[in-house]
């Protein structure tokens, strides 16, 4: 048997070497599609199934409040409350800690330095089953009021900030003006659970948030009990949940538990996308298969004498069709030792051009898991392409293939089957094709979608004045009193505004009061309002029009707001708001007098929902940070530096963080539209090559096979206009065909992708009408040559060739 796979494979390199045109065309087009499924797939692999690196990392979930039951999101934010009530249920998890965002100043050196870290409960560690590298994790000590100040750092930030000197642990920091003790290093390895490459850190101290059972301030993580399954996981909770509406109507009410495992939870953006682009990948590597299956099928036209004469010498049928399958798959070994060069590049372009913020990008790399990836896709496209071509050439029988010279006629079998192949790959690219036109059409609609702000020629950064060096609101605000009049100065700058909260960065909501209406009976049935401080100036400078009233003013003593016309239609319908009151707190005690209507603004981008938003100067409301925002007569990244040192200038200890144009953080919200849209068009037009090359061979292979026929017409008075028509009028059926089976499968790929969609409806005429219309134009430009080819044959040479 070992003797007989050699000789297959000496014999299969042998017929390589002679068919050197076919054997260069087939391994670059396998090379093409195996290394494009190969880049993707390792993506996929580091992202969606690789474990995340944890210990027993399948037993770790995210823990929610579910408010769908009162119209809310099924994964709410969480609270010291919630942390307590679930810590409870120790038949379900065996820890849960809880974790939010931390925007912290480092002055540790020559510059302070803004980084971005984690609070957590004393817990989050140790339910990750992490360990540090040097020196200790939290201690139930360090999480409560007064402790001593401590950090744990990472090893990107020990090594930059510290030259990676164990003796770092045990230092002394100031981060945002305060004393941290570091405590430890984690792992280079280690991953932080929520915030994307967390830097450092601290105990979140849920003793010092005296909080109300509706507040959430955090996202819980939980590790399951080994014996709890997710499912029992949710029964279990499913009665705590009750237990507590019960126990707690006024709060509790509508409230479910929602465990969501860590994993999923942690790619749920991007799952669907990287799916598309796994699909889409497949279908090139079908299209090229079909083209590969479409030249081998010619090829073993061209050796039927060969296999018939095997045959009549005693050749079983399946000892043919191993010996053609051999070829096959040493073809697509080959393509696919090529393909893993292309991969690696693949791999390098994919990760440059990710979208910020796409989880474990970084680990994305051609490791031992994508290699037995790429081995096995190999294999299988080997057998997938040349199973048609040898299943078809084992049937020859001698006395016919000996009759015809070893060609075959125009209606043998193996020229439908050829047909066929190419009516497939044409369904297959119009399918990938009207995708990658909805994706297309999706990014302009998303590019011209109007978000009620104009973020041209605007720059904006945020600062965090220390808490321990700001205590109360009069030091805050003369903070940002000096900051605002010196950002003004920096040349080129044509506005300086303030706001705690910029378009796309982010929200933060508040329960507030109508003045005159009744009281909420619950915390459920509290009115709700997207709340920031801005500085009067802030309006015009990102252009955010006023619909009514007046904005305020410095010269504005008493409190006064403006909100937005969502807010405005939402409470007052069939009145006029100004001149209402509202408060931001259960006794009323501050009320502040509406005293105008601004336009909308999409908060979360083109897709998010138009929310109620409301706006107070921060001199009556001054926020413990706050973005500047300059609108500039020059280019607004040219601010960023002259921003740092205005802000250096007013405090030294106070970092710039996340300084960019507003342009850009909305081209960045853009990013996965624009990623899926570019490469699945990317794979789109390759396969639309592939196809035009199929059609191209097959209606070569036609005329070749043809010859005399055609010489026969011309003979008998056809016109070169007539065998025109007759070729690419041939090639125009098939795409036909292949057009109206596609346009089937291309609506579910439009399902398919109709959360990634917008602005475009799913059967969008347009995209259908334009991607069929290319495909027809391919379809006849890659016949035209054969049928010229066709017109230039002499009726007498073609019948003396036979």
């Amino acid at each position: 048997m070992v003797m007989g796979l050699w000789r297959d494979v000496r014999f299969a390199l042998r017929m390589m070497a002679k068919t050197r045109g076919l054997t260069f065309v087939a391994l670059v087009t396998l090379a093409l599609g195996i290394g494009a499924n190969t880049a993707v797939y390792s993506v996929v692999d580091a992202i969606l199934i690789r474990p995340l690196p944890y210990a027993d990392p399948s037993r770790l979930v995210m823990v929610f409040q579910d408010l769908r039951a009162r119209g809310g999101p099924a994964t709410e934010w969480t609270g010291p409350a919630n942390q307590a009530d679930w810590k409870s249920a120790t038949d379900v998890f065996a820890g849960v800690t809880t974790v939010r965002g931390w925007a912290a100043s480092l002055a540790e050196g020559d510059a302070p330095e803004a980084l971005t870290g984690e609070q957590t409960t004393f817990e989050y560690f140790d339910v990750l089953g992490a360990r540090p590298a040097l020196g200790r994790s939290f201690r139930q000590s360090d999480d409560i009021k007064d402790a001593r100040r401590v950090v744990i750092l990472s090893d990107a930030v020990w090594r930059s900030r510290f030259g990676g000197d164990p003796a770092a642990v045990g230092r002394v920091v100031r981060i945002n003006g305060e004393p941290h003790e570091i405590i430890g290093v984690m792992p280079k390895s280690f991953r932080s659970a929520y915030v994307t490459d967390a830097a450092l850190w601290r105990p979140l101290r849920w003793p010092t948030i005296n909080a109300p059972r509706n507040v959430a301030v955090g996202h819980t993580i939980a590790r399951l009990r080994p014996d709890v399954t997710i499912d029992q996981a949710r029964s279990r909770l499913d009665a705590l949940a009750a237990r507590l509406q019960q126990e707690h109507p006024d709060t509790d009410a509508g409230k479910a538990i929602n465990p969501v495992p860590l994993q999923d939870q942690q790619v749920v953006g991007v799952r669907l996308g990287l799916f598309v682009l796994l699909g889409a990948v497949g279908f090139v590597l079908l299209i090229a298969c079909v083209n590969i299956a479409n030249l081998l099928l010619a090829r073993a036209s061209g050796r039927a004498r060969e296999m018939a004469v095997r045959r009549a010498l005693g050749a079983e049928r399946w000892r043919i069709v191993r010996q053609l399958l051999t070829e096959s798959v040493l073809l697509a070994a080959g393509g696919g030792a090529a393909g893993l060069l292309i991969a690696e590049w693949g791999v390098s372009a994919l990760k440059a051009v990710a979208p910020a913020g796409t989880p474990r990008i970084d680990e994305v790399a051609i490791d031992p898991r994508v290699l037995i990836f790429a081995a096995s896709l190999s294999l299988a496209t080997g057998i997938l392409f040349g199973l048609v071509p040898a299943w078809q050439a084992s049937r020859e029988t001698l006395s016919p293939a000996l009759n015809r010279g070893g060609r075959a006629p125009a209606s043998d079998a193996g020229g439908r089957a050829r047909r066929w192949l190419v009516v497939a790959e044409l369904a297959l690219a119009l399918m990938l094709l009207v995708g990658a036109g909805l994706l297309v059409r999706t990014f302009i609609a998303l590019q011209g979608a109007d978000l009620g702000f104009n973020p041209d020629h605007v720059l904006a950064g945020f600062v965090l004045p220390p808490p321990a060096a700001y205590p109360t609101e009069p030091q805050r605000r003369a903070f940002y009193d000096r900051l605002l009049e010196r950002a003004a100065a920096i040349p080129g700058v044509k506005e300086a505004s303030l706001s705690s909260i910029t378009p796309l960065g982010g929200d933060n909501d508040t329960n507030f009061l109508i003045e005159g209406r009744p009281k909420p009976r619950t915390p459920a049935e509290a009115a709700t309002v997207w709340y920031r401080q801005v500085s009067a100036s802030y309006f015009s400078a990102i252009g955010i029009p006023l619909r009514h009233g007046r904005l305020f003013t410095t010269n504005d003593a008493d409190p006064v707001i403006v909100i937005n016309e969502t807010m405005a239609r939402h409470y007052w319908p069939a009145e006029d708001p100004i001149g209402r009151r509202l408060s931001f707190d259960d006794a009323g005690s501050k009320l502040f007098t509406i005293v105008g209507i601004v336009g909308d603004v999409k908060m979360r981008g083109p897709r998010g929902e138009l929310r109620d938003e409301a706006y107070v100067p921060y001199w009556q409301e001054p926020d413990a940070g706050t973005n500047v925002v300059l609108k500039s007569a020059v280019d607004p990244a040219s601010l960023i530096e002259p921003l740092k040192r205005v802000v250096q200038q007013v405090d030294p200890t106070i970092p710039v963080s996340g300084a960019e144009p507003l342009s850009v953080t909305v081209a960045q919200s853009n990013g996965p539209a624009r990623f899926y849209a570019m490469l699945v068009t990317g794979f789109a037009a390759l396969a639309l090559a592939l196809a035009a090359v199929g059609v191209f061979g097959v209606m070569s292979y036609t005329v070749s096979q043809r010859t005399a026929e055609i010489g026969v017409r011309v003979a008998l008075g056809a016109d070169e206009r007539q065998i025109f028509r007759l070729v690419v009028g041939e090639s125009l059926t098939l795409a036909a065909i292949g057009l109206g089976l596609g346009a089937a499968g291309a609506l579910g790929v439009a399902r398919a992708l109709r959360t990634l969609l917008f602005g475009v409806g799913l059967g969008d005429p347009a995209t259908f009408g334009g991607t069929a219309l290319l495909l027809m134009s391919v379809a006849f430009l890659a016949s035209y040559m054969p049928a010229r080819r066709a017109m230039r044959v002499e009726p007498m040479s073609a019948l003396r060739s036979e």
